[in-house]
């Protein structure tokens, strides 16, 4: 067994995705000057899974919060978003259908394996997001809400 304090992640994780405003501008309606860091995401690698610290500044481009580039599986498989700590947003698009759920610490959201996913960071401090997924989920980036 092996034990991890998700705090640690950071230092345990196998590599990290930076992104910049200028690597999502286009999920934004709006433009800003300079190139503010949005999030980062931390990812630990495990033999069938991997997991992830997803830390989303805080701030606005417009007046539209902070938020991940969102993305789909191109496999059908779940993904376990859990948070951690600040405030935001899940937004889960089904069948051209969105919802918008507000997370609350601690509990546990099941993604559904064929959905279009996206957080958002609508409080004064970091949101920072722990998620498990399979290794065979595959990441659609070109996925639009």
């Amino acid at each position: 067994m092996i034990e991890i304090d998700y705090k640690n992640l950071k230092k345990l994780c196998d590599w990290k995705t930076v992104r910049k405003y200028i690597d999502i501008e286009d999920r934004f309606e709006s433009e800003i000057k300079g190139n503010p860091l949005i999030y980062t995401v931390y990812i630990k690698n495990f033999k069938d899974f991997e997991t992830g610290l997803t830390i989303i500044e805080s701030g606005k481009v417009g007046k539209e919060y902070f938020m991940t580039k969102g993305h789909r599986h191109k496999n059908p498989v779940e993904e376990i978003y859990i948070l951690i700590k600040g405030s935001g947003k899940l937004l889960i698009k089904e069948k051209n259908k969105v919802r918008k759920i507000n997370m609350k610490k601690g509990k546990i959201y099941l993604i559904p394996g064929k959905s279009g996913h996206r957080l958002i960071n609508t409080g004064k401090n970091r949101l920072e997001v722990f998620t498990i997924y399979s290794k065979n989920a595959g990441h659609d980036y070109g996925f639009k809400f």
